[in-house]
């Protein structure tokens, strides 16, 4: 018998029939029902309620008597509050009749109706005492931060972690995660930025990084030195509630002192990057010889070093901020394959994106996201010489949010004359234009590459492409 079909055997023992709410079962029919319950092996009991949340696992045990220790044999465990003031009470419980020997995922998520006495501590004693490997905690109450025991840091096991809001990082003591590889720090507290730098310098084999930082999380700089990490995503949130990011380009000068900081990263190893919406007054890039994909999504800050540190990626999504300009001319991006362009509405984009088609040679595709039109009206300046990816390589060009200004209608027109290797043009025009006549206009724009297709997506389309863009 085959996973699917004992999963639906599943199904009909726990919904066996209406009718068996409400009238009585037979002997015979009782019988046979925990005949064919007793035939299945544990393994494949085991993998039955491994696939069905906790709760629904532990309800199991009064099907029969085969089935009441069953699931405290289940190698993982989640734990999600839906508005209970018991849930404490129900997981507490759980991981006391929980009798397997190694436990392999512990998954606790609890809400604001969560009682502050609940022993999250406890809990975690329990999960590493048995040989936990991925541990995950998210505390929405109300409460203050909650200090987990420092066993915890000591791990030997662990593989992955993630800690979520209502959470203080508090390694006051040498730590040591010999098997970590995967970690996430989500809106946490700290207790200072040793906690920090020990609790990262604990895990030699850390490959990927998760950060989400909020402005009360204790923290000015926030250091990230670890030789082995392959992918860090960091992004802040303090000033999301205060201006859009496409309205107001941000001077180091006029940062609030409250949030001021510094992002150092230190990652001879790297070789995936996503900074987004960076607010902090400096982004010191140490080392990133190896990065390969780069998502800047929002830097309002960065020098010449910072966007230099980029040159090796292949791999590109672009912000681009007014302090960025000035660095297109002077960084050659000698590998960049595929670029993913969105300019803020208060920069002269159309000359910065010029330069960076000049220097990247080898370039196959160009996404332009556009952003609604500011005060300031991009000028188009047409280039001295032809971009040699334009000459020789790109591919594929595409555009979402196309209205048809004068602005953007030279560029595409450039682009599609000087273009000799195109294969696919994908324009997405912005809901608000003439469709009928803007999409006259494309189709009639001259195209060197004469076996070119040109494409109108639907905005759901591109929202696939564009998750699917690296």
């Amino acid at each position: 018998m085959g996973f699917l079909s004992c999963l639906s055997f599943l199904w009909d023992i726990i919904h066996i029939d209406k009718n068996l709410s409400t009238v009585p079962e037979t002997e015979g029919c009782q019988q046979r029902i925990e005949t064919r319950i007793y035939a299945l092996p544990d393994d494949l009991l085991l993998q039955i309620l491994d696939h069905v949340p906790t709760k629904e696992a532990v309800a199991t045990s009064i099907l029969s008597k085969r089935w009441r220790y069953v699931w405290t044999m289940v190698p993982r465990l989640e734990f999600k509050d839906e508005g209970s003031e018991s849930v404490g009470c129900f997981i507490e419980k759980s991981l006391q009749l929980h009798k397997a020997s190694k436990l392999d995922s512990l998954i606790v998520e609890l809400g604001q109706n969560c009682p502050f006495n609940v022993d999250v501590g406890k809990w975690v004693e329990n999960a590493v005492n048995r040989g936990v490997e991925e541990l995950d905690f998210k505390l929405l109450w109300t409460a203050e931060p909650t200090r987990l025991p420092m066993c915890l840091y000591t791990c030997d096991t662990l593989v992955d972690l993630t800690l979520s809001n209502k959470i203080l990082v508090d390694v006051s003591s040498p730590a040591c995660l010999p098997s970590l590889l995967y970690l996430s720090l989500l809106d946490v507290v700290y207790k200072d930025e040793d906690s920090l730098v020990r609790l990262l310098s604990s895990s030699p084999i850390l490959e990927y990084l998760w950060v989400e930082r909020h402005e009360d999380d204790n923290l000015k700089t926030f250091t990230v030195k670890v030789s082995s990490l392959e992918t860090l995503v960091y992004m802040t949130s303090w000033r999301k509630d205060e201006v859009e990011e496409d309205e107001v380009e941000v001077d180091e000068e006029d940062l609030d002192d409250s949030h001021s900081g510094s992002l150092v990263i230190d990652c001879p190893s790297l070789t995936e990057l996503d900074l987004i919406d960076v607010w902090e007054d400096y982004c010191l890039i140490e080392n990133m010889p190896c990065l390969d994909v780069a998502d800047i999504g929002f830097v309002p800050n960065p020098d010449a070093k910072f966007l230099r540190s980029l040159s090796s990626v292949t791999y590109m999504h672009l912000c681009l901020t007014k302090s960025m300009v000035a660095c297109c001319s002077a960084i050659n991006f000698s590998q960049l394959i595929k670029l993913y362009f969105l300019p803020t509405n208060l920069v002269d984009w159309l000359t910065p994106l010029m330069f960076l088609l000049q220097n990247s040679p080898k370039l196959k595709t160009l996404m332009i996201n556009s952003t609604e039109p500011g005060d300031l009206q991009p000028s188009w300046n047409q280039p001295s010489t032809i971009p040699g990816c334009l000459s020789t390589h790109l591919e594929i060009f595409g555009w979402k949010d196309y209205g048809g200004r004068e602005d953007e209608k030279q560029l595409v027109t450039y682009i599609l004359a000087n273009s000799k290797c195109l294969k696919t043009v994908e324009i997405s025009l912005i809901a608000t234009c003439n469709l009928e006549e803007r999409q006259k206009e494309l189709v009639t724009m001259p195209r060197i590459s004469t076996t070119s297709r040109l494409l109108f997506p639907t905005q759901m389309e591109w929202k696939f492409h564009e998750t699917t863009f690296s």
